[in-house]
């Protein structure tokens, strides 16, 4: 097979690297809900869309999970903060990786969306959310995988690519979100369009100030990242939640030489417009392209 792993090791932000093993607990225990599951309505449905599933965790607790079977590199998509697995940008690259016979998988954060059981109060979520990342990595996907990271999802795209770098052939970020010292909101049922009335109900969510731990906040915001594998980072220029700068940060400190930065001048922060939608699909399908043109010309690094 083409893809053949290899024992890769690699420098790890220090201050992240002494924490590995010691932030990654599954520990969970179930209380009454404290977070929103997805919204009524948002089935996330697709004609053919795969079947949910759900990977096991601590107690009743279990992450949800869509897969639909292919080739190498497969593709997983992380989603953004009090997000789920039934978005645009998730349904719209299971739709492309069916057409080009790619595997993938989206899934759903415990406490979130499809997703069984809950937080318990006191938990960090972030934590507990980048080890629901790494399960569905280690335990869903083989081969090399093509993580697409949004918002918070950028960031935990990045951890798992220092702790897996032997499994990861490219990322790509949007609107890729590192910096948790300032609360990072999201607000559910906005306005609907056309309408000057509110809805009946709005809820936003803002995460509390020691979201991240100290060590992951150095490494994701101060420290060179050492990650080697291509990246590309998309990103709104009208994004009213993470400054497009943020992007053009990350590509300065990751170690590779293979970083593309797109800016889309009328893009938001969610960057699910249509327009969005075939970037990234246009985005993936390139990366594809180069690692398929890497193996077959022996430059393949996985």
């Amino acid at each position: 097979m083409c893809f053949s792993l290899r024992a890769v090791t690699r420098h790890l932000c220090k201050k992240y690297r002494a924490t590995l093993g010691l932030l990654s607990t599954d520990k969970l225990m179930i209380t009454p809900a404290i977070m929103s599951s997805s919204s009524p309505g948002n089935s996330g449905a697709i004609e053919g869309a795969a079947v949910i599933q759900h990977l096991h965790r601590d107690g009743d607790n279990t992450v949800a999970y869509r897969q639909t079977g292919g080739k190498s590199p497969g593709v997983m998509f992380l989603p953004g903060f009090m997000s789920n697995m039934n978005g645009g940008k998730a349904c719209e690259l299971e739709k492309y990786c069916r057409r080009a016979g790619l595997a993938y998988v989206r899934f759903d954060y415990q406490g979130l969306g499809d997703s069984h059981g809950h937080l318990q109060p006191g938990i960090k979520a972030f934590d507990v959310w980048k080890s629901d990342a790494l399960a569905v990595l280690d335990h869903l996907t083989t081969g090399p995988q093509i993580l697409v990271g949004s918002s918070m999802g950028g960031a935990l795209m990045l951890l798992l690519a220092l702790e897996r770098p032997h499994r990861i052939a490219a990322l790509i970020g949007v609107a890729t979100a590192v910096n948790f010292t300032q609360p990072l909101s999201y607000t559910e049922a906005g306005k609907s369009e056309g309408s000057s009335h509110p809805p009946a109900e709005e809820l936003k969510y803002v995460t509390p100030r020691d979201f991240v731990d100290k060590s992951y906040q150095r490494c994701l915001m101060n420290d060179p990242i050492e990650i080697s594998c291509p990246i590309r980072l998309l990103h709104g220029m009208r994004d009213d939640t993470v400054p497009h700068q943020t992007s053009l940060d990350v590509a300065q400190r990751v170690a590779s030489k293979d970083v593309e930065v797109i800016l889309r001048k009328d893009g938001d922060h969610r960057m699910s417009q249509e327009r969005d939608l075939q970037l990234l699909t246009r985005t993936l399908e390139s990366l594809v392209k180069n690692i398929e043109t890497d193996c077959y010309s022996g430059e393949s690094k996985l």
